[in-house]
């Protein structure tokens, strides 16, 4: 099977952008197993994608990021996108797809693989040197997806239904669900903190019903996560999560620019 190795900005020779220092807003708690997460996808934040990733390298081990992204530039032909692939990762080398349970998904999806969604689709490129960093060892199954509004429900519940066997008590002692998303966009600042104001609501107090209050460009896979993890009753994990907001902040607060086209970012856990 054709296998193909689809390039990162590390790769490319790139490197962060110096941006200003902003400060942890909330640890997790030392006894903590973070279980599902959001991290931003935009390379400005990669200081804070790298402390993200640092942070949760040293609260568990993973060996699959299910990682959820949108499809940001209109390549995918189906509902879901979904490809065996490596992601190039400069130094630290390749990341590789868990292609069995990639293969399992896309069973479950009722798709099949898209690999031209992924040549250039920064919603996992962007993450891929960092997973080589900090987890060397740990694959990944990558789906790319239609995250703006209007969600289609009957969509976001049978890509629910598709993870959530992967994400059992036991099985999330290995599976991590990574949710690539950035959050309020093309707003100035007064817009920017009114929908921040609106997400902050979900992880206050994650719910089930609560990834409605997220503003942001991943609201399928929000959906996916507060299903999987918040439902009072289920197979899996019922009864209330907690989160943690490791970093918020935003693309003006970090480099000065774009006052009136500000992207905002939440790193968060969920446990």
């Amino acid at each position: 099977m054709d296998t193909p190795a689809f390039q990162t900005w590390l790769s490319q020779g790139l490197t962060e952008p110096s941006v200003k220092k902003i400060h942890i807003e909330e640890n997790l708690p030392k006894d903590a197993f973070p279980l599902a997460g959001t991290v931003s996808h935009h390379l400005l934040a990669g200081r804070y994608i790298d402390g993200w990733f640092k942070a949760l390298s040293k609260a568990r081990e993973v060996e699959t990021f299910f990682i959820l992204s949108p499809s940001h530039y209109g390549l995918s032909t189906q509902e879901w996108s979904l490809c065996e692939c490596s992601w190039n990762a400069g130094k630290y080398g390749l990341v590789h797809t868990d292609a069995v349970t990639e293969r399992e998904l896309s069973k479950s999806l009722g798709v099949e693989y898209d690999k031209n969604a992924f040549r250039i689709e920064h919603g996992f490129s962007t993450l891929m040197p960092y997973i080589a960093k900090y987890f060397p060892n740990a694959k990944v199954c990558a789906v790319a997806l239609n995250g703006e509004p209007p969600l289609k429900q009957n969509l976001a519940q049978a890509l629910t239904d598709a993870l959530a066997p992967h994400f059992t008590k036991e099985k999330s002692k290995k599976n991590f669900l990574l949710i690539s998303t950035d959050f309020s966009h093309h707003g100035n600042k007064e817009e920017t903190l009114n929908k921040d104001s609106s997400s902050r609501k979900f992880f206050n107090a994650p719910s089930a019903e609560g990834w409605f209050f997220c503003v942001c460009d991943n609201r399928q896979g929000m959906y996916a996560m507060a299903n999987i993890f918040c439902k009072e009753t289920g197979e899996n994990f019922g009864g209330q999560k907690k989160c943690s907001v490791l970093y918020h902040t935003n693309s003006f607060e970090l480099s000065g620019e774009g006052g009136d086209d500000i992207t905002s970012y939440f790193f968060t856990f969920m446990y």
